[in-house]
């Protein structure tokens, strides 16, 4: 029998992390079985070729390689998975079917499909999701020998998540004058880690600061403090208004919405984030100039700052290297950022008594388990905060001015959470536990936001990076031969899908908050180096981003073989390009003159751009070529 997935894989990319692009670790290539409850009939006009000697041919190069990485099991078995052979016609590409799981026959409305009843995505969700599959989602992590995928990821992913909420907690610090710091994104990141893994429709979704949030605080801090109104009062009242409004959506099947979200906004989304922590990484680096510290406490901060950068892309590269052995380049690149936190706080410490330097900065840590702020009688801050007022009354306009920013946030924390699920929910995953999008939501909105307000912490949302990283840790592959019997290809077989690894990483968060004596050690500028590495990574795969630099390539030989470039006239993929970034510089520029409370609304305005404008603008084929 012959096996191949109904349509074309999305082209595949490197997903840049932490610590680099996370690898297939050669457990899950040694012990992956393939997936015994998947069904692929292929029809002989299979456009991508025959794996059993047939003539047919690749209809290219590129879409050979695609196959090459993710492809389907080639044995079936008896199993809850089923595949529909659907007639349909296509240029150049046949169209075979979709693959039908057993939750897709339930005779419940799609996980993206409206229901036009009170709470009924929501109600589906809970039904397909939790009754069906929440015991297996606990006993998955430990059966069939996946212990051995789970354990080494939990480890892997603590340091992952935890390198991000430091260097997020840093910034907070310094946005909100120490109003929020690393040890309240810390607390914060272990909560919702721990709500979301007892409770989410989706556990393999890892929440934690983005770059929007980070930029929006700032923003809402600024006005604050121009009004003369205490932050975290007003954060209280921010944030049960977030609360409300996200239950809203979660009730209403809002998240029905996303099936008009198309690459057109991912990508300009995607740009964004990146951006923003690029920018807020380069403007620690400005201000550390314009400060008033000695020239050798500038000079090691910056020097710090751009070895912890290098050293992570050498580390994040590390993998695909001659260095060493297998098993060694391997450990180096899942461990790379502690190791270069460890040897850069070693280092600095070292330098400063021979140096003179007395005012470098280190990381702001409570010496104990209490909040950063102290009040102005020096005591911390009280773990509830009072939404009257801490030190001063809180007035009732404040209440409502605080609404309009809620309803950014809301906007901000929706499309966060479900670019990242759509993301992650990819049907070339092989996922065979259904998502829960309104479920999801439901959860933030009623669990996280709430306790976040009362306790004064950072806002978290599903971070695309980490779980990205989440996923591949714990996806299981197989090698088999290739067509020519010569060489070898690895396919995709499925993942571990459970609750386990997401639960264990947020606990270690939780015991990780009795590090405050040792984090504040760390030199601050080992953290700055890492975001920018972070935002750095996380420009590449984004298609935007490839088809910008287009404009600086004069020599069309060199241009990449992309649909984009070899199937669409030049002017038409510049003119694409062009209003996106004209989309992109638009929200950019207002956020730093002064207008960033309109962010999260331009955004949500690129799906009526992307729906109703951009169509007038280019061809259906041109647009399923580049916005396919």
């Amino acid at each position: 029998e012959k096996l191949q997935p109904s349509t074309p894989p999305e082209r595949p990319h490197s997903l840049p992390t932490m610590s680099g692009p996370l690898p297939v670790s050669d457990d899950h290539r040694d012990r992956a079985t393939p997936r015994a409850d998947l069904h692929l009939p292929m029809p002989e006009d299979n456009p991508y070729g025959s794996r059993s000697g047939g003539s047919s041919q690749p209809r290219s190069k590129r879409a050979s390689a695609e196959y090459a990485r993710y492809e389907a099991p080639r044995s079936p078995a008896p199993g809850d998975l089923h595949v529909g052979v659907t007639a349909g016609s296509g240029e150049g590409v046949a169209k075979t079917g979709e693959l039908v799981l057993e939750w897709e026959n339930d005779g419940l409305p799609g996980p993206l499909e409206w229901t036009h009843k009170f709470m009924g995505g929501l109600r589906n969700d809970i039904r397909r999701r939790l009754f069906r599959y929440y015991k297996s989602d606990w006993v998955d992590g430990f059966a069939n020998g996946n212990l051995a995928i789970t354990a080494p990821c939990s480890l892997f992913l603590f340091f992952a998540c935890y390198a991000p909420a430091l260097a997020f907690g840093t910034l907070f610090d310094v946005a909100t004058e120490g109003n929020q710091g690393i040890f309240e994104m810390v607390l914060s990141t272990a909560i919702c880690g721990v709500i979301y893994a007892l409770f989410s429709g989706q556990p393999m979704t890892i929440m934690g600061a983005t770059g929007p949030e980070l930029a929006y605080t700032m923003v809402f801090y600024g006005t604050c403090k121009s009004m003369g109104l205490e932050f975290l009062p007003a954060r209280w009242w921010q944030g049960m208004w977030t609360a409300l409004f996200t239950i809203l959506c979660a009730i209403t099947d809002s998240s029905c919405l996303m099936m008009y979200v198309s690459r057109f906004t991912e990508e300009i989304f995607s740009a964004i984030v990146s951006i923003l922590e690029v920018a807020a990484a380069l403007t620690a680096i400005i201000n550390i100039f314009l400060s008033t510290k000695s020239i050798g406490a500038q000079l090691l901060s910056v020097i710090l700052c751009s070895m912890t950068y290098m050293a992570a892309v050498k580390f994040r590269d590390l993998r695909g290297s001659d260095w060493l052995n297998k098993a060694w380049r391997k450990h180096f690149s899942n461990y790379g950022i502690t190791i270069i936190i460890v040897l850069g706080t070693v280092i600095a410490n070292l330098v400063l008594e021979p140096f003179g330097i007395t005012d470098l900065d280190f990381l702001r840590v409570p010496s104990g388990i209490r909040p950063t702020l102290n009040l102005s009688d020096g005591s911390p801050r009280p773990w509830v905060v009072n939404p009257m007022g801490i030190e001063q009354p809180f007035p009732f306009w404040g209440i409502a001015l605080t609404i309009p920013f809620a309803m950014g946030l809301t906007i901000l924390g929706y499309l966060d959470q479900n670019l990242t699920e759509v993301i992650v929910n990819k049907k070339d995953r092989l996922f065979k536990k259904p998502p829960g999008y309104h479920l999801d939501l439901f959860v933030c909105g009623a669990g996280m936001y709430p306790l976040l307000s009362i306790l004064g912490l950072p806002f978290t949302h599903a971070a695309t990076v980490r779980s990205l990283a989440h996923v591949i840790a714990l996806t299981t592959y197989e090698t088999v031969p290739a067509e020519d019997g010569k060489t070898m290809i690895t396919r995709v077989t499925g993942a571990v899908e459970q609750r386990v690894t997401h639960l264990v990483v947020h606990i270690l968060m939780f015991v990780s908050l009795a590090l405050g004596p040792v984090l504040s050690l760390v030199p601050q500028f080992l953290i700055i180096g890492i975001f920018l590495f972070l935002g750095v990574s996380s420009i590449t795969g984004n298609s935007m981003f490839d088809r910008m630099w287009l404009f600086l390539i004069w020599d069309k030989e060199r241009w990449p073989d992309e649909p984009f470039t070899t199937e669409l006239p030049e002017k038409t993929t510049h003119k694409f390009t062009g209003v996106q970034l004209a989309c992109f510089a638009l929200i950019i520029v207002l956020r730093y003159v002064g207008a960033g409370g309109a962010m999260p609304f331009l955004i949500a305005a690129l799906v009526p751009v992307r729906r109703y404008i951009v169509p007038r603008l280019f061809t259906p084929e041109e647009l399923e070529v580049l916005d396919g």
